[in-house]
């Protein structure tokens, strides 16, 4: 019935006019016929609600799958985005409301079972949207693939816990995983292949990308994955023991909800309006630093359904993971993301100079141990030397968030991960600087900040404020060569299977013992390399902030950080 369902909604593509409609396990979607900008046509389903609404007692709980409708369900339009606080530059503008758990669905006007690419947006946990205007369809379709984009819970409505069996967190996480097994249950109608999925985030979405590797809640619903600047073990993925039930009761008081009992907590707060607890968040992260990223995952009781209960290092050395096909990659100058809104606002530049010492720590997350201003001045002598924090210091104040947000830690893991998984783990570093870039989101125009976080998406999703019309031929190769790295690895689960004139070089995965990465700095400049900035990976290592990945120091450490 599924499969006629399909080659019947590809017929309705006789008919320009037409609506394309699909029956699935809930019910009958009418989607709509759209062209990417090669001028491929495609269906696209916006809007499937794969949950129920959040709402009510199911706020800060963990999702039920969606219920039938009656009818025919209009899927032609953008939904809504979930609650959010815009911790960075950038505002979302679509409407909010935390009737939000829906994904998208866009399909080529084919009859075979395609491989499908699961999208799952970023946002430091806090901020973002799947909608189709910031990531949308109109350059992966003109691949044969099957794109799906999910929206899930953000903020303090996704990851407020009390780490207990009351409130025990990762609910945005747990919508994630809800999502693919939708997929699952239900792509097939789609044209897609539920037995080829690549699950694929950005930032916070990458990070979730791992947590859904390292979680038996996700196991057998997805087949490879990639994980774009951001994965599980960075300092700024995890919430500390204690420090979330902590957020949740500041979060409750300044509500004026009781604290003596879980159960008092969780019912009054699902009775608060919820512009009201998105405007106490706001008031709440006034007394945070950069980048304000409060509420995020949380290691859970070992309770049932719960999403992750150890570290995910300690996931990593048990090998009880997902073993899949793994890309991870960065920017040069993801930093950028913190750097250019540091440098928006004088006054938090003048505190970096001022008071480095006291600054940096709870921004890179080691605040709490006693060494912490001498790790301070270990790290400005490194990046600064003796000279001040100021306007000439813009990209090494960026290449400190860099290394420490996403460099380090992807490399560390990626070294870790390969020891223990029999699937081949890819490593890549994009450089290449377009007519587009993202930079206009993170707050400094004034400066050319480099590659910065997120460029290299745009050779892969449309985004309605940066128009194909101005792509110079070399941006259009640069979109072909990272398209046929997604088709390539969605399909076989090696991005370089074959090599053509459009990539020459093969991508050889990392291995324990070398580390290979794929140093993409231009549509003619992709090549297999094994060294990138080896002082400042090396400098990191010796840094003890990152114990878990870092645990045993050699003696060069020991001596500059006793």
């Amino acid at each position: 019935m599924l499969t006629f369902s399909f080659l019947f909604i590809s017929s309705l593509l006789l008919s320009v006019n037409s609506n394309p409609h699909v029956q699935i396990r809930q019910g009958t979607l009418k989607g709509s016929i759209q062209e990417t900008w090669g001028g491929t046509t495609f269906l696209a389903f916006q809007s499937i609600p794969y949950a129920e609404p959040p709402v009510g007692n199911l706020r800060f709980q963990a999702p039920k799958p969606g219920k039938p409708w009656e009818g025919v369900l209009d899927a032609t339009k953008t939904h809504v985005a979930c609650p959010q606080v815009a911790i960075f530059a950038y505002n979302i503008t679509t409407p909010e409301s935390e009737d939000c758990l829906f994904l998208n669905v866009y399909t080529p006007n084919t009859t075979d079972l395609l491989p499908v690419v699961a999208f799952i947006p970023g946002g430091g946990f806090m901020c973002d949207d799947a909608s189709i205007d910031l990531y949308g369809p109109l350059i992966l379709l003109d691949k044969n693939l099957v794109l799906v984009t999910i929206n899930y819970r953000l903020g303090a409505f996704g990851f407020l816990s009390l780490e207990d069996e009351v409130m025990p967190g990762n609910n945005g996480l747990k919508d994630q995983s809800l999502a693919l097994k939708w997929i699952k249950d239900n792509i097939r109608s789609f044209g897609g292949n539920p037995d080829k999925v690549t699950i694929f985030g950005n930032s916070a979405g990458g990070a979730s990308v791992y947590f859904h590797i390292l979680s038996p809640h996700s196991k057998g619903l997805f087949h490879a994955a990639i994980s774009s600047s951001g994965i599980a073990t960075s300092t700024w993925t995890l919430v500390k023991k204690g420090e979330a039930n902590q957020q949740c009761k500041e979060l409750a008081h300044a509500l004026k909800c009781p604290t003596s009992s879980s159960k008092e907590i969780l019912e009054c707060l699902q009775a608060v309006n919820s512009s009201d607890i998105t405007k106490q968040i706001y008031k709440m992260i006034e007394n945070y630093y950069e980048p304000r990223m409060i509420f995020k995952p949380v290691i859970e009781p070992k309770l049932l359904g719960a999403f992750i209960t150890d570290h995910p290092v300690d996931i990593i050395k048990s090998g009880a993971f997902s073993q899949v096909p793994y890309i991870i990659g960065l920017t040069t100058d993801d930093g950028a993301l913190i750097s250019a809104k540091i440098y928006n606002d004088y006054k938090s530049v003048k505190k970096f100079n001022d008071d480095f010492e006291n600054v940096v720590p709870p921004l890179l997350s080691y605040n709490t141990l006693a060494s912490r201003k001498m790790i301070s001045r270990k790290i400005k002598k490194f990046y600064f030397q003796d000279r001040p924090i100021d306007n000439d210091t813009k990209s090494d104040l960026t290449d400190m968030f860099t290394d420490a947000y996403f460099y380090y830690p992807q490399r560390a893991t990626i070294e870790l991960h390969s020891r223990y998984s029999a699937q081949p783990l890819y490593f890549y570093i994009f450089g290449y600087r377009g007519s587009f870039t993202y930079l206009q989101d993170y707050g400094d125009t004034s400066y050319d900040y480099g590659v910065v976080h997120c460029d290299d998406l745009i050779y892969l999703f449309s985004d309605e404020d940066l128009s194909d019309h101005n792509s110079t031929e070399t941006d259009l190769q640069m979109r072909r060569v990272m398209t046929t790295l997604i088709d390539n690895f969605a399909n076989t689960g090696n991005p370089t299977p074959h090599l053509n004139s459009l990539i020459t070089n093969a991508w050889k995965p990392v291995k324990s013992d070398k580390f290979n990465y794929f140093s993409i700095m231009g549509p003619n400049e992709i090549k297999t390399k094994t060294t990138f900035h080896e002082e400042r990976y090396n400098f990191w290592k010796m840094v003890p902030f990152l114990p878990e990945l870092n645990s045993t120091k050699d003696e060069i450490s020991q001596q500059l950080f006793k």
